[in-house]
């Protein structure tokens, strides 16, 4: 099939963005992005060609993200819709050009009704190799595996085999002593701890797997656990496997708490879980390609915080105030003086004809001038909290908003956070984000996940008893904030809640 039909402008597509359509399709988690879906909208609609699968492509792009998780495809779609056209053109462009320049991976996703469409591609068409198939199909058999465990009364003791079971699949071997079930880590002279799993190569652990029955879930003292083996291990990669499979990482300049680098549902069709397990495989473990995996996915969670984080700010009063100084700080450079005369030049028609106006502006250097007179002015207004972090020297508390002077940080977070995250004021996905320790830390400064949902095992002791109700889900909120020079969550706090929600402060 013929996609350079479906770009926009036709082969000029791929010269004008050659650059950056060439970097995204060097990028393997994009293709992989797109590949998936590929497979999504052919298996639905037979082809993706058609209006339907076109909607599901558009759809399917934006609901992975792409647009935050990569810059190329940011800037051009961003270029694109400049031009006039809708993103969603711009979307799928960039769709069509990645088959286009990825022909041949791409060959692998027809489904069966496609196979004479395909044959051409095919005779470039290489076969995956045997790791990446056989990652997919442990997956699922692991998926199936945890789902059979989810039911209550389950024994953690099959479950425990079933796992072992699995790590052998993956090439692993008891029998050489590279998967250890329950070896005996001595603690002091007279205590020990015995993780779930130990995987070893060459009689050297390389990573450790706590094991929890998937009917029981996750829990902050499952993950302290693991965190425990790993350091007593000295390991950086750890494993926690439940109903979801999360990847912990122990960063050697970082003496805080392992970071939760993935937590992938226990589906069978969810694409990162083969991914994951390519990476763990017997033949060919590299743990320096482990590393660089999680260096990546933990990229991926900072932009993502980061750009949700700067769109709230740019949506509030704050944002208004940033844009303004923005654009005046343009229109007093020297690259705004054409941008201005042109501006100038479309109002005058109204009036003048073109060459009245041309005489009339040849010669004139014209720029804007019309400068704020007082830092008063609302285009020069700054945050009040301009960066997240204890000590921040920005930070003033004669600069909060009245309602919160006086009033403990734990007082605040009850009262107006509990309120704010009730009304809506973050999206699901941030809402996702707060369950998990690393992006509380970063984001409110505090030691636990600031959710918890209300059903799962939790420290009651570090949660709010009264629980609080977001998109019809029970939640518990953490209640462990401190306010010291040394320790301090209020400007954390504070800084989230006006850029987030102005809206239910001002009620």
């Amino acid at each position: 099939m013929d996609y350079k039909r479906e770009l926009l402008g036709g082969s000029s597509f791929l010269e004008r963005y050659q650059e950056p359509l060439n970097s995204l399709c060097r990028n393997q988690r994009f293709v992989d992005i797109a590949l998936s879906t590929f497979r999504e909208a052919t298996k639905k609609t037979g082809s993706d060609t058609s209006k339907a699968s076109k909607n599901i492509i558009s759809d399917a792009l934006f609901r992975e993200r792409a647009y935050l998780l990569f810059p190329e495809y940011a800037l051009i779609v961003d270029d694109v819709a400049q031009s006039g056209y809708s993103k969603k053109s711009a979307v799928l462009s960039i769709y069509y050009a990645t088959k286009i320049l990825n022909a041949s991976v791409f060959c692998e996703g027809y489904p069966t009704s496609q196979a004479t469409e395909s044959a051409a591609c095919q005779q470039d068409h290489h076969t995956p190799n045997s790791s990446s198939t056989n990652a997919r199909r442990i997956w699922e058999e692991i998926a199936f595996i945890i789902d059979k465990y989810r039911k209550d009364g389950a024994p953690e003791r099959e479950f425990q085999i079933e796992m072992e079971n699995a790590f052998e699949k993956l090439g692993w071997s008891r029998r050489l002593g590279e998967v250890v079930p329950q070896c005996t880590i001595p603690v002091g002279s007279a205590h020990s701890v015995r993780p779930d799993l130990v995987i070893a190569q060459e009689g050297t652990p390389i990573f450790v797997v706590e094991l929890k029955k998937p009917s029981a879930g996750t829990t902050l003292r499952n993950a302290d656990q693991l965190f425990s083996y790993m350091r007593l291990l000295k390991l950086n990669v750890g494993l926690l496997v439940s109903d979801t499979i999360q990847l912990y990482y122990d960063d050697p300049s970082n003496a805080d708490n392992p970071q939760l680098a993935e937590s992938i549902p226990a589906k069978s069709n969810c694409e990162e879980g083969p991914i994951l397990l390519d990476l763990l495989m017997r033949d060919g473990f590299d743990e320096p390609n482990l590393v660089a995996h999680i260096a990546e996915a933990l990229s991926r969670q900072t932009i993502l915080a980061q750009a949700q984080n700067l769109r709230s700010r740019l949506l509030s009063e704050q944002g208004a105030a940033l844009v303004n100084t923005a654009l005046t700080e343009f229109f007093h450079s020297e690259a705004a003086k054409d941008i201005i005369r042109g501006a100038l030049r479309t109002y005058l028609q109204k009036e003048y004809s073109q060459e009245v106006i041309s005489q009339a502006l040849d010669g004139l250097d014209i720029r804007w001038d019309n400068r704020p007179r007082s830092n008063d002015s609302p285009l020069v207004q700054t945050p009040v909290l301009n960066t997240h972090g204890n000590g921040d020297s920005t930070y003033s508390s004669g600069r909060e908003p009245s309602r919160f002077q006086g009033k403990k940080v734990g007082q605040i977070a009850n009262d107006y956070l509990r309120g704010a995250l009730e009304s809506g004021a973050a999206s699901p996905e941030e809402i996702r984000l707060m369950e998990t320790r690393d992006y509380s830390k970063r984001i409110f400064g505090i030691n636990y996940p600031l959710l918890v949902p209300a059903s799962s095992p939790h420290d009651q002791a570090r949660y709010y008893a009264t629980p609080l109700f977001i998109r019809g889900i029970a939640y518990k909120l953490c209640n462990d904030w401190y306010e010291s020079p040394a320790n301090n969550d209020r400007p954390y706090l504070i800084s989230w809640l006006q850029s987030h929600a102005q809206d239910a402060l001002s009620s």
